[in-house]
């Protein structure tokens, strides 16, 4: 015979349900969302007291607040009292906003530079009939890394070089029509995730980056539109100018410190007397462009993606390679820039010829003890390109 005591330990305590206390409002729970397609987002953030710092709030989920900011007439907001335990209750806010890129405009140097180039009064240049335009290709600057000065001095020099070789050409009888400036990539050099000690070995943050390699940009092409009726702007992104944190890129290859410079250098000049002479085409996520020259197919790419061979030359030859077999838009080139790895070289493939642009930083002491060779010469490259052939090769700059 049981005990009473013992069956009524069997019996279960009676839980009483209740309805489970909701931490957040309704729809007000707290995160973030980002649409690549209409490039912009919302945030939605619980804070002790009104007026969240935005920015730090921005930084703390991934969005740098150089790039990425609150739209203020967006901003939506709500209070809500919750338990903090001991019966105690507190008063919390929430706020959602929508989340886009910053405007070009936001930037008080971009405005400072529309400003400046809407009070310029261009001579009248006139149309040139030809088969060839002057290539000039644009390479890892490092914006920002050790020896930015010296490398600035040199960036500089292209200001009276460019149309100074312009005018040699013209006058050795070259049928030039335009000048295309061509944006290798590595323009900026970064602050983080490439080798040991950059943020350390930075005279540069990024901001300040951005800021100078604009300036400069803007520059050169003022100094072509000088001589030549025309200018062709195309840019592809390098590895240097990747949104990186823990030596990795963490968003999409559209984030890109060197399409910044030249998105804005688009809207710069979209707004000068010069808006119907220059062209810009800046490359979205492709990691490689074509564009045709006087009936010439020409690839740029920065040179970051060719990783599988015996040096340099072979890795992209072998990437080359691989998008002719994928058929790719870069396949149908019969010329290749490319850059990144800073020196000059010139190697021929039956009909194709790939070229690798000089950098323009000058000797790099890391790249010098990884490989040897991080002293070749600093310069800018230039080529006559039209007719399917090029020629009149320059390094302007040294």
């Amino acid at each position: 015979m049981p005990r009473l005591t013992d069956a009524l330990a069997k019996v279960s305590a009676v839980a009483q349900a209740r309805a489970s206390k909701r931490p957040h409002p309704d729809g007000w729970e707290p995160g973030v969302r980002w649409d690549e397609t209409t490039r912009t987002g919302a945030i939605t953030v619980k804070a002790n007291a009104p007026r969240p710092d935005w920015d730090s709030l921005l930084r703390e989920w991934g969005f740098d607040p150089e790039k990425f900011e609150v739209a203020d007439d967006s901003i939506q907001f709500r209070t809500w009292d919750g338990a903090i335990g001991e019966g105690n209750v507190q008063r919390f806010y929430y706020y959602r906003a929508t989340i886009r890129l910053r405007k070009a405009e936001n930037d008080p140097d971009i405005a400072a530079l529309i400003n400046e180039i809407k009070r310029r009064k261009p001579k009248p240049i006139a149309t040139r009939t030809g088969s060839r335009s002057l290539v000039v290709a644009l390479a890892d600057w490092q914006g920002g890394q050790q020896g930015t000065e010296e490398a600035v001095a040199r960036i500089l020099r292209l200001v009276d070089e460019i149309p100074a070789r312009w005018r040699e050409l013209i006058k050795a009888g070259e049928p030039l029509t335009d000048i295309v400036l061509v944006g290798l990539g590595d323009l900026v050099e970064g602050c983080e995730g490439w080798y040991p000690a950059q943020q350390f070995m930075v005279e540069l943050n990024e901001r300040e980056q951005r800021t100078l390699v604009r300036r400069l940009v803007v520059k050169v092409i003022e100094a072509c539109l000088t001589v030549a009726p025309t200018v062709r702007v195309v840019a592809v992104g390098g590895n240097h100018g990747e949104a990186r944190r823990g030596g990795k890129a963490y968003t999409d290859p559209s984030d890109n410190g060197d399409l910044e410079v030249f998105d804005q250098a688009a809207e710069i000049f979209a707004a000068s007397p010069y808006a119907e002479r220059v062209a810009f085409v800046v490359a979205r996520d492709e990691l490689a462009v074509t564009l045709n020259i006087h009936d010439t197919i020409v690839g740029i790419t920065h040179g970051h993606l060719a990783k599988r061979g015996a040096g340099p030359a072979n890795k992209v030859e072998n990437w080359w390679k691989g998008q002719a077999l994928g058929m790719t838009a870069v396949s149908d080139a019969t010329l290749l820039l490319t850059g990144h790895y800073h020196s000059l070289y010139v190697a021929t493939h039956g009909p194709r010829t790939h070229i690798q642009a000089p950098a323009m930083c000058g000797p790099s002491a890391w790249f010098t003890d990884l490989t040897g060779t991080g002293n070749s010469p600093a310069g800018t490259l230039t080529l006559v390109v039209g007719g399917g052939s090029w020629d009149q090769l320059r390094v302007l700059a040294r």
